[in-house]
């Protein structure tokens, strides 16, 4: 917009006359000649000042045109006269400043009120964006309903609690944030309903335990409990589902123990061996034993034959001619159909009839095992050459005396295969019985969590897909602590205690088991409080009534559309919803539509139609009600884990929080914003066609501070991508509602065919180093501190554009605009993160911001360039 400015010349001198300075102080000096050229900050409109004012009237007092002013001979202060043209003079001077104001506040680049800028973007149908309220998700945790005593009397009524199993969380449940130093508390408030919420569903852990049994390969199992009283080199046997010795199955593997960890946390005990399992199938129903005893068979200490006397021998039954023990065997009763029997060399009471023995053959070459017993003594165990399973059939006790020995001996029926190859073999032959079964514990499960599916240690009952839920552990990467928001898409079923949960998005990295938990009661929330007001009486006989809303100020939420946000806003008249209108322009005559207006004191005002422009209000007392939300801005931005008070307590309701912070609040647009953002939606208005309108588009949109739009070439195709940045302290990510809403808009305003893709801005910093030699009249603190705030404030966000390079040359003239300087020697400039820039200090022609691209089919976006907020690398007077 282009306001036409008078250029005012002052009166030509008469013919002949000369500015020798003879009539100084008798000439007019007003009106002043005015005359602006493009592009200024601010126009020149005053034709005088009171000083230029007071000496034109001075010098009309000599003009002969006033000649009864000739008598007038006193020029001083106190004269009345002198007074009176000294009061016009003040008056010219207050009239001509707001003159001149007023001419400012006409222009688009020279306006400073909001007002202004409010009322011109007005006349292209433009509304100031209002600014959006801070939306994050609450996590709600319920209390759990106490258990009834055990021994409780089955009266009605003898265990009455009141707390529900599961609660609903309704709309406009109210959460106040924890405040910090300096900080005001904040209130949200639910804006979604949540039907079903659980205790169980507080926070989810993954199952820490499945059950398994041993199977090939495995060298560990657990075992319940830590009583087991195992220690290394015992002995262990690991049978299959339905062993049966009898039939040569080769469905068991003999080990022995390595190391024993006791584990109190889980109450198990973990037992680990050396070499895997070989034959037993972890898909069967494996079981452990512990073979309790290691004995040997009756006369395995029998002295040498030979060493005996030739009288002991010839008097030896059937010992005359005999080169060892006659009937030297592992027993007397010798073989039967299906095993035989063994006689151990002493009592053995624990050893029971149904439990199993292994019989092991020691033999030159065999297979040693060597473990750490306690003390950190080594022991070898050596498995033999032969091992073979045999189940007792019966145990009894009896004496024996043979081989030069005498005692009570426990002897074993045994029944299984392969008995013959022991049966003769006393000496080598060692034996492991007393089987004691072991109660298997679940195994740990310890793999990271990843992808799209969540282990949950709940049952799959009441889950339903869409449902919100917060994913929260350590990276197994780096162990640093991350929240991710995800929506429930299916659920399946592992058993009555276990489920698994598959998600969207899926985890972009893997998560530490023990440290993830699933918030499951979750609920979306937005800053600002419900009020509630009656507006006051509808009249059918008045057009275009209006009403103010009182509490300020109305909270706007980020929405889907051109503007990027949406009020907050119910009206009824009576019982009938009215709804909102960008304006009532185009309305029918029955529409029932009010529009939402902002007048030049920053009143929100409604506003209804005449009858032809939306229809008019139906007369009635106090008919006209509303119901809106309160608060906006930055201040809505809350940190993580600050939402934890509860306004509102259904009962059950036990607490609540965030573990993300809030995002996406703005504060309304300011007038430096403005002057960038009006003309914008006189360029697109509402469509999106090129890639310029991509860019004004997203500009123009609330919530988003810069935009720079390209066309990329990516793996998928064409693609029209966006970098976009909030404003400081509002970033926007591909979790903010901003972005969320600013991609559906851009889709729903531009061709659904073209692939769209935003981008968050690459932050980079530049540090510089400079001295500066200064005029002596001026302080020198004073001075250093001036040249550091102009830099800071020409390199600060809201000036620099996205991918806009740094020069030497725009430094120094920043640095040279500040009073008192009179040169500047820039002695460093590196920084950001192009390859034409350094890390360590130099000084660089120019730090080139790197812009949109593509690097290995990735869209990369473009950087932003500011100076770094730590302390300047040199500032300095010149020596």
């Amino acid at each position: 917009m282009t306001l036409p400015i008078p250029v005012i010349k002052p009166p030509a001198l008469p013919a002949g006359s000369e500015s020798c300075g003879c009539c100084a102080g008798v000439e007019a000096e007003t009106p002043q000649g005015i005359s602006n050229r493009y592009g200024l900050s601010a126009i020149a409109y005053r034709v005088g000042d009171y000083a230029q004012f007071r000496d034109s009237l001075h010098a009309a007092l000599s003009s002969a045109a006033f000649g009864p002013l000739g008598k007038l001979q006193s020029r001083n202060d106190d004269d009345f006269t002198i007074g009176l043209i000294d009061a016009f003079a003040c008056a010219a001077d207050v009239l001509t400043f707001y003159q001149e104001r007023i001419a400012n506040e006409s222009y688009l680049r020279t306006a400073l009120e909001r007002v202004s800028l409010q009322e011109m973007g007005r006349l292209i149908g433009y509304r100031l964006r209002p600014g959006v309220a801070a939306e994050t998700w609450l996590a709600f945790t319920l209390e759990t309903p106490p258990a009834p005593p055990p021994k409780l009397s089955p009266e009605p009524g003898s265990f009455v609690t009141g707390v529900p199993a599961q609660v609903s969380i309704d709309i406009g449940t109210k959460v106040q944030s924890l405040p910090g130093p300096g900080e005001k508390p904040q209130t949200f408030e639910t804006v979604e309903r949540l039907d079903v919420a659980r205790p169980a569903w507080n926070a989810i852990r993954p199952w820490m335990a499945e059950t398994r049994r041993p199977g090939k390969e495995d060298t560990v199992t657990y075992l319940a409990g830590q009583r087991n009283n195992l220690k290394p080199g015992d002995a262990l046997l690991i049978v299959g589902d339905a062993f049966d010795p009898g039939t040569n199955d080769t469905n068991w593997d003999f080990r022995f123990i390595d190391s024993v960890e006791l584990q109190s946390d889980f109450d198990r005990t973990k037992v680990t061996w050396r070499v895997g399992l070989t034959n037993v199938e972890a898909t069967q129903d494996s079981k452990v034993y512990a073979l309790r005893k290691r004995a040997a068979p009756f006369g395995h200490n029998a002295p040498m034959w030979m060493s005996m006397s030739a009288d002991f021998r010839s008097n030896y039954p059937n010992g005359s001619n005999a080169k060892d023990w006659p009937d030297y065997a592992i027993s007397p009763a010798g073989a039967t159909n299906d095993g035989g029997f063994i006689d151990l060399d002493t009592v053995y009471s624990e050893v029971r009839t149904g439990g199993y023995v292994v019989l092991s053959m020691a033999a030159r070459g065999s297979i040693q095992i060597v473990v750490k017993a306690i003390g950190n003594s080594d022991v070898v165990l050596d498995l033999g050459s032969h091992l073979d399973v045999f189940k007792v059939a019966d145990a009894d006790e009896t004496s024996r005396a043979e081989f030069a020995l005498a005692g009570k001996v426990t002897r074993l029926q045994l029944r299984g295969s392969n008995y013959d190859r022991y049966q003769d073999q006393v000496r080598r032959c060692t034996v492991f019985a007393q089987s004691e079964d072991l109660k298997l514990a679940p195994y740990p499960v310890d793999d990271a969590v990843t992808g799209d599916s969540i282990p949950a240690a709940v049952g799959a009952d009441g889950f339903v897909p869409g449902r919100r839920l917060l994913v929260r552990g350590n990276r197994a990467a780096d162990g640093q602590a991350v929240v991710v928001q995800a929506t429930l898409v299916s659920v399946q079923t592992v058993d009555s205690g276990r489920c698994t949960l598959q998600i969207d998005p899926p985890l972009a990295n893997g998560l530490e088991r023990g440290s993830v938990v699933v918030h499951a009661n979750v609920v979306t929330a937005s800053h600002g409080e419900t009020v509630t007001q009656i507006l006051g009486s509808g009249d059918a006989a008045q057009p275009f009534q209006q009403f103010e809303l009182k509490q300020v100020p109305l909270t706007y939420r980020a929405a889907a559309n051109e503007s990027g946000a949406a009020s907050e806003l119910t009206l009824r008249i009576g019982e009938i919803a009215w709804h909102e209108r960008t304006t009532l322009y185009g309305a029918a005559a029955t529409d029932h539509a009010f529009a939402l207006d902002v007048d030049e004191q920053g009143r929100n005002l409604v506003k209804f139609g005449d009858g032809a422009s939306g229809a008019r209000l139906p007369s009635g007392l106090n008919n006209v009600r509303a119901t809106y939300r309160k608060g906006i801005g930055i201040a809505g931005n809350v940190r993580a884990e600050t939402l934890s008070q509860l306004l509102s307590r259904p009962l059950g309701l036990k607490g609540v929080s965030n573990p993300l912070a809030a995002e996406g609040g703005n504060d309304p647009e300011p007038a430096d914003a403005a002057r960038r953002s009006i003309p914008l939606g006189a360029r697109t208005l509402g469509r999106v066609v090129s890639v310029l309108d991509y860019e004004d588009f997203a500009s123009a949109f609330t919530g988003v501070a810069k935009a720079q739009a390209q066309v990329l070439q990516l793996p998928r195709g064409k693609t029209v991508a966006i970098t976009i940045a909030g404003p400081p302290g509002a970033p926007v990510n591909s979790a903010s509602p901003v972005w969320i809403n600013l991609l559906a808009a851009l889709k729903a305003g531009g061709d659904p065919h073209v692939a769209v893709a935003l981008l968050p801005y690459q932050s980079s910093t530049f540090r510089i180093g400079l001295k500066v030699k200064r005029d002596p009249d001026f302080d020198a603190k004073a001075v250093l501190a001036a040249v550091e705030a102009a830099l800071r404030t020409h390199f600060a966000f809201d000036t620099r554009e996205l991918g806009q390079a740094v020069q030497q040359s725009d430094v120094i003239a920043a640095a040279q605009s500040v009073p008192g300087i009179v040169a500047i020697d820039l002695v460093k400039l590196y920084g950001g993160t192009t390859p034409y820039a350094q890390t360590i200090p130099s000084r660089q022609v120019r730090l080139l911001a790197s812009r949109m691209h593509v690097e290995q089919g990735i869209a990369r976006p473009s950087e932003l360039l500011t100076l770094d907020p730590a302390p300047f690398a040199q500032l300095e007077e010149m020596a």
